[in-house]
């Protein structure tokens, strides 16, 4: 019987010395795998996930990375607006980092419910003037149909609502936009990319931005490629002017 309880005992200290080592090996493979993100990435920027609606934007030089954070007490993932990252799932506690190598624009959601909005600036230069981009935007002289306008708008009502007093969606509240200063309206969270640009808009700035909003201010947020035909973009234009003057 004592011969028996001594093999027991024996058994089980086999089986905590190897628990041990097993959590050893994973203990200097998680150092490892750490000691690796920190000698690929220059510098690391953290976004944390949370029930905040607006994360902020990062600017980094490539060869940095960002490293989200799930703040928030539940399951969270962080997803470039393009596809051109995922994060995967991340636990709440769990982080995912994330590296950039080239120069490059990705506006990006995160979290659940209300959906978290930013943007990624990859760049050597640092916040990118939006002047470079001007001359290369041709506007339509003429001028917009406010009643066709009303269908070009549904594509902007995921984002927008057109409407005084109202509420700001994913984007800003269109109403009374024309003659204003981009990134300044009350209670809404712009990419620093659109308060630096410091445009008033009118009926030439804002057929400039639609064709392609990342060339016209890069660094702005919003993830709407651009409208292709200059009809389009002035007859939403006229229905915006029409409804906000």
């Amino acid at each position: 019987m004592i011969f028996a309880k001594q093999i027991g005992i024996l058994d089980r200290v086999i089986v905590y010395r190897a628990i041990v080592s097993c959590l050893s090996g994973l203990l200097v493979g998680l150092a490892s795998t750490v000691s690796v993100e920190a000698q690929e990435c220059s510098a690391i920027h953290n976004v944390e996930i949370s029930y905040i609606f607006a994360p902020g934007d990062v600017y980094i030089k490539p060869g940095e990375c960002v490293r989200f954070v799930n703040v928030h007490m539940i399951d969270h993932s962080a997803v470039g607006l393009e596809r051109e990252f995922n994060s995967g799932i991340l636990m709440p506690g769990s982080t995912a980092i994330l590296s950039f190598d080239k120069p490059v624009v990705i506006p990006y959601t995160c979290g659940v419910h209300p959906p978290m909005v930013g943007v990624i600036v990859v760049s050597n230069e640092g916040q990118i003037s939006s002047q470079k981009n001007l001359d290369n935007l041709v506007v339509s002289s003429e001028l917009g149909d406010p009643l066709a306008g009303k269908r070009v708008f549904n594509k902007c009502k995921v984002c927008h609502l057109l409407e005084k007093d109202s509420v700001h969606r994913i984007g800003p509240n269109l109403y009374g936009v024309i003659n204003r200063t981009s990134g300044t309206v009350p209670g809404y969270e712009f990419s620093k990319a659109m308060r630096r640009a410091a445009i008033t808009w009118n009926r030439e700035t804002l057929s400039r931005y639609l064709i392609k909003p990342k060339d016209f201010i890069p660094g702005t947020k919003m993830a709407f490629p651009g409208l292709k035909n200059p009809e389009d973009i002035q007859d939403v234009i006229a229905y915006i002017r029409e409804h906000t003057e």
